[in-house]
């Protein structure tokens, strides 16, 4: 009996061997990998791999498709899928600062007027829409971006100080809702002084 549970307990850790022998422990995925050993020595020695870093991620993704960047020498772009029957029309209505020139560290208060043509099923004033103002200097740089609040219906605004070097500064205006997109590129300007 005791010979019985010592051959029984000899096979099973055979079985064990063989299986472990013949199993393949990479991962399938992982094999496409490059080989990290040189890029961690660089990064012990405190030495770059390249000047130029590696972009991956979400902000690939935005930058490929940016609001901001969509411009056209027409009028600004009223909605995506326009030919949609189901699609809303997003415009500019008006915008305006107060006031538009400020002295550095002041607030301007930004107060955008948005008119949506909808179909009928979407009554204008249940219209979920989200808006930002992208502020730029003048080389292009963005200083600040505001999420636009609802004040009423088609009327958003946002306050901003001013924590800038004196100069002009632009504005782009982006707005967003479920059935279309609009951006509104240097939709205003705010002069900074000294």
């Amino acid at each position: 009996m005791k010979d019985t549970r010592m051959l029984s307990v000899m096979a099973i850790l055979a079985v064990l061997i063989v299986l472990a022998g013949s199993a393949d422990a990479a991962c399938s995925s992982c094999a496409k990998e490059a080989d990290w050993s040189e890029t961690a020595s660089a990064f012990l020695e405190g030495r770059t791999m390249s000047e130029e870093p590696v972009a991956f991620g979400p902000k690939v993704a935005r930058a490929e498709s940016s609001q901001f960047e969509r411009r056209t020498e027409d009028a600004p772009i009223a909605a995506e899928n326009a030919s949609d029957p189901g699609s809303a029309s997003i415009a500019l209505h008006s915008i305006n600062a107060t006031p538009a020139v400020i002295n550095s560290t002041a607030t301007s208060k930004i107060t955008v007027a948005f008119d949506i043509n909808s179909s009928e099923r979407t009554n204008q004033g249940e219209m979920q829409l989200s808006a930002n103002a992208q502020i730029k200097n003048s080389a292009g740089g963005e200083v600040a971006k505001l999420p636009l609040i609802r004040q009423s219906v088609g009327l958003y605004s946002a306050n901003w100080t001013a924590d800038v070097p004196p100069g002009a500064y632009s504005i782009d205006i982006a707005a967003f809702s479920l059935d279309g997109a609009a951006s509104f590129p240097d939709a205003l300007q705010i002069e900074v002084l000294g």
